[in-house]
């Protein structure tokens, strides 16, 4: 299984570092994010896993997406 909390992590240190340095924040990074996230969502959902977590990770993402962009 793919651990999701460090895509998370490496996410955020990206974009952090992309900020801070002035670069654009890599919006297909963040996409395929998501989408990974909602993959992983629905394949939980589907084999009655609880989802919870993953939700509060996509949240996470949505974040950096449409907050900080």
């Amino acid at each position: 299984m793919e651990n999701y909390n460090r895509l998370v992590i490496e996410i955020y240190k990206k974009c952090f570092a992309d900020y801070k340095n002035g670069s654009n924040i890599d919006e297909n990074l963040l996409s395929e994010a998501q989408n990974k996230l909602n993959f992983a969502i629905d394949g939980a959902k589907i084999n009655n896993e609880p989802t919870n977590e993953l939700e509060v990770l996509r949240n996470d993402i949505n974040y950096l997406k449409y907050e900080l962009i």
